[in-house]
Protein backbone atom coordinates (compact mmCIF):
# COMPACT_ATOMS: atom_id res chain seq x y z
CA UNK A 1 0.00 0.00 0.00
CA UNK A 2 2.97 2.34 0.58
CA UNK A 3 3.96 2.20 -2.15
CA UNK A 4 1.86 2.82 -3.89
CA UNK A 5 1.15 6.05 -2.22
CA UNK A 6 4.48 6.90 -2.96
CA UNK A 7 4.21 5.73 -6.61
CA UNK A 8 1.34 8.27 -6.77
CA UNK A 9 2.65 10.95 -4.77
CA UNK A 10 6.89 11.20 -4.30
CA UNK A 11 9.63 11.56 -6.91
CA UNK A 12 10.66 10.39 -9.19
CA UNK A 13 7.44 8.93 -10.20
CA UNK A 14 4.88 11.26 -9.15
CA UNK A 15 1.97 9.74 -10.90
CA UNK A 16 -0.92 11.15 -9.19
CA UNK A 17 -1.27 13.90 -12.15
CA UNK A 18 -2.03 11.38 -14.67
CA UNK A 19 -5.53 10.18 -13.22
CA UNK A 20 -6.27 13.56 -12.06
CA UNK A 21 -9.06 16.12 -13.32
CA UNK A 22 -7.78 16.76 -16.62
CA UNK A 23 -5.58 14.61 -17.01
CA UNK A 24 -3.04 17.48 -16.92
CA UNK A 25 0.02 15.36 -16.46
CA UNK A 26 -1.00 12.78 -18.68
CA UNK A 27 -0.68 15.75 -21.56
CA UNK A 28 2.62 17.03 -20.77
CA UNK A 29 4.28 13.43 -20.86
CA UNK A 30 2.60 12.76 -24.22
CA UNK A 31 4.21 16.32 -25.37
CA UNK A 32 7.73 15.48 -23.95
CA UNK A 33 7.50 11.84 -25.60
CA UNK A 34 6.36 13.77 -28.92
CA UNK A 35 9.43 16.43 -28.43
CA UNK A 36 12.01 13.23 -27.59
CA UNK A 37 10.54 11.73 -30.68
CA UNK A 38 11.06 14.25 -33.30
CA UNK A 39 14.98 14.77 -31.23
CA UNK A 40 15.95 11.34 -31.32
CA UNK A 41 13.99 9.32 -34.41
CA UNK A 42 13.36 12.76 -37.02
CA UNK A 43 12.79 10.20 -39.37
CA UNK A 44 10.01 8.31 -37.62
CA UNK A 45 8.37 11.26 -36.59
CA UNK A 46 8.54 13.13 -39.84
CA UNK A 47 7.26 9.72 -41.43
CA UNK A 48 4.66 9.73 -38.86
CA UNK A 49 3.67 13.33 -39.40
CA UNK A 50 3.40 12.20 -43.10
CA UNK A 51 0.96 9.39 -42.59
CA UNK A 52 -1.02 11.58 -39.58
CA UNK A 53 -0.19 9.48 -36.84
CA UNK A 54 0.00 11.03 -33.40
CA UNK A 55 1.39 9.64 -30.51
CA UNK A 56 -1.48 9.35 -28.94
CA UNK A 57 -2.42 6.32 -31.14
CA UNK A 58 0.23 4.35 -29.94
CA UNK A 59 1.40 5.61 -26.75
CA UNK A 60 -0.56 7.02 -24.53
CA UNK A 61 -1.33 3.16 -23.30
CA UNK A 62 2.22 2.43 -22.78
CA UNK A 63 2.75 5.62 -20.68
CA UNK A 64 -0.42 5.81 -18.74
CA UNK A 65 0.78 2.09 -17.86
CA UNK A 66 4.22 1.87 -17.93
CA UNK A 67 4.15 -0.41 -20.65
CA UNK A 68 2.24 -2.93 -18.13
CA UNK A 69 -1.42 -3.09 -20.16
CA UNK A 70 0.11 -4.96 -23.00
CA UNK A 71 3.89 -5.82 -22.91
CA UNK A 72 5.44 -9.24 -21.67
CA UNK A 73 6.43 -9.67 -17.93
CA UNK A 74 10.35 -9.73 -18.64
CA UNK A 75 10.08 -6.63 -19.88
CA UNK A 76 7.55 -5.16 -17.29
CA UNK A 77 9.39 -6.25 -14.46
CA UNK A 78 12.71 -4.31 -15.54
CA UNK A 79 10.80 -1.03 -16.86
CA UNK A 80 9.08 -0.57 -13.02
CA UNK A 81 12.66 -1.93 -11.62
CA UNK A 82 13.98 1.19 -13.15
CA UNK A 83 10.82 3.06 -13.16
CA UNK A 84 10.96 2.93 -9.42
CA UNK A 85 14.46 3.93 -9.23
CA UNK A 86 14.98 6.87 -11.93
CA UNK A 87 11.22 7.92 -12.67
CA UNK A 88 10.12 8.69 -16.14
CA UNK A 89 13.87 8.84 -17.91
CA UNK A 90 12.98 5.03 -18.20
CA UNK A 91 9.64 4.74 -19.71
CA UNK A 92 10.78 7.51 -22.87
CA UNK A 93 14.13 5.38 -23.01
CA UNK A 94 11.81 2.25 -23.78
CA UNK A 95 9.24 3.97 -25.99
CA UNK A 96 12.23 5.50 -27.81
CA UNK A 97 13.91 2.03 -28.02
CA UNK A 98 10.88 0.20 -28.93
CA UNK A 99 10.29 2.87 -32.20
CA UNK A 100 14.45 2.70 -33.05
CA UNK A 101 14.07 -0.94 -33.13
CA UNK A 102 11.53 -1.38 -35.52
CA UNK A 103 12.48 2.47 -37.38
CA UNK A 104 13.08 0.37 -40.83
CA UNK A 105 9.98 -1.41 -40.95
CA UNK A 106 7.94 1.93 -39.39
CA UNK A 107 9.43 3.89 -42.28
CA UNK A 108 7.87 1.58 -44.95
CA UNK A 109 4.23 1.26 -43.87
CA UNK A 110 1.42 3.32 -44.50
CA UNK A 111 -1.36 4.41 -41.77
CA UNK A 112 -3.27 1.19 -41.14
CA UNK A 113 0.01 -1.18 -41.23
CA UNK A 114 1.42 1.15 -38.62
CA UNK A 115 -1.83 1.20 -36.30
CA UNK A 116 -1.35 -2.59 -36.68
CA UNK A 117 1.87 -2.93 -36.06
CA UNK A 118 1.50 -1.13 -33.10
CA UNK A 119 -1.16 -3.58 -31.62
CA UNK A 120 0.83 -6.89 -32.61
CA UNK A 121 4.18 -5.19 -31.34
CA UNK A 122 3.48 -6.42 -27.81
CA UNK A 123 4.23 -10.19 -28.95
CA UNK A 124 7.26 -9.42 -30.74
CA UNK A 125 9.16 -7.78 -28.25
CA UNK A 126 12.28 -9.30 -26.20
CA UNK A 127 12.15 -7.38 -22.75
CA UNK A 128 16.35 -7.92 -23.35
CA UNK A 129 16.87 -6.41 -26.31
CA UNK A 130 14.84 -3.47 -25.71
CA UNK A 131 16.41 -2.68 -21.99
CA UNK A 132 19.45 -2.79 -23.64
CA UNK A 133 19.00 -0.37 -26.27
CA UNK A 134 16.73 1.81 -23.89
CA UNK A 135 19.23 1.96 -21.79
CA UNK A 136 21.89 3.27 -23.80
CA UNK A 137 19.74 6.19 -25.05
CA UNK A 138 21.29 9.51 -23.31
CA UNK A 139 18.48 11.68 -22.23
CA UNK A 140 19.03 14.63 -20.38
CA UNK A 141 17.22 15.93 -17.68
CA UNK A 142 16.22 19.46 -17.86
Amino acid sequence: FWLLVSVMHDKPCEMRGMFGEGMKETHKVLYVAEGLIHMHLPRVARHFDKENIHVTMYATQWLLTQFTSSFKFDLVTRVWDAFLGEGWKIIYRVMLALLQQWQSQLLRMSFEDILTFFRELPERVNGNSIMETALRINLKTR
